[in-house]
């Protein structure tokens, strides 16, 4: 993973005279869509809790493993840019806001809530590659594509274990079941109403209901 982009971010911890509520917010927001960084289930990978502040200690920031921790509870209370700013009407220091528990916010109905996205131009740029690259393999029949690896979180990355790629896919499959038992009762049920208006497709849902149940009266 790209330490140089958290030690950055640390850089604009430091140098904040507001209390750097929203540079730690952007900190965890990040450490959550970084692919390299966390599991599908957001947890750290091991080894980069350590690696995180043995870079920021290097460098003459202070930095722990509470911190860390606070940092991606924040992340993952406030998916919006919108939703941290509220919170720093409310809470001017990190401090307050920590201490609070990072509870939820209200935001204006007219506010953007779209989830940040804390990747630079550059990655952006670099992401929009890879996308392009990953169709190509999908057209070709790579095998890599069916985990969809890569930027943004929701996605695997390549160091993902056999294990993680085994639970989602199990996961997905079971949720892909599921629907398609709720198709198949739907299409049934669809079947059941056309029957009992004689197949008539200008009839209404409540009439076609009325005389479903009335046939149940009758049988």
């Amino acid at each position: 993973m790209r330490y140089t982009r958290y030690l950055r971010l640390e850089r604009h911890i430091a140098a904040s005279d507001t209390g750097g509520i929203i540079e730690r917010w952007r900190f965890g927001r990040r450490l959550l869509d970084d692919p390299a960084a966390v599991t599908p289930a957001k947890n750290l990978r091991h080894g980069v809790l350590d690696q995180l502040i043995a870079e920021a200690n290097a460098q003459g920031f202070r930095l722990s493993k509470t911190e860390v921790n606070y940092r991606m509870q924040c992340g993952r209370a406030y998916a919006s840019e919108a939703e941290i700013s509220t919170a720093c009407g409310d809470f001017k220091t990190w401090s307050d806001l920590r201490a609070a528990g990072f509870p939820p916010v209200q935001v204006p109905l007219d506010a953007d809530t779209e989830p940040f996205d804390p990747r630079d131009p550059d990655e952006k740029r670099r992401d929009a590659v890879r996308e392009i690259e990953r169709l190509a393999k999908e057209e070709a029949g790579g095998q890599m594509t069916l985990f969809d690896y890569g930027f943004p979180a929701d996605r695997f990355g390549v160091l993902a274990t056999l294990a993680e790629l085994r639970k989602w896919a199990v996961e997905n499959a079971e949720w892909t079941e599921r629907q398609a038992q709720a198709d198949r009762r739907r299409l049934a049920y669809l079947d059941r109403l056309f029957a009992a208006v004689g197949g008539n497709e200008n009839a209404t849902w409540e009439q076609a209901q009325a005389a479903l149940d009335a046939q149940g009266e009758t049988s």
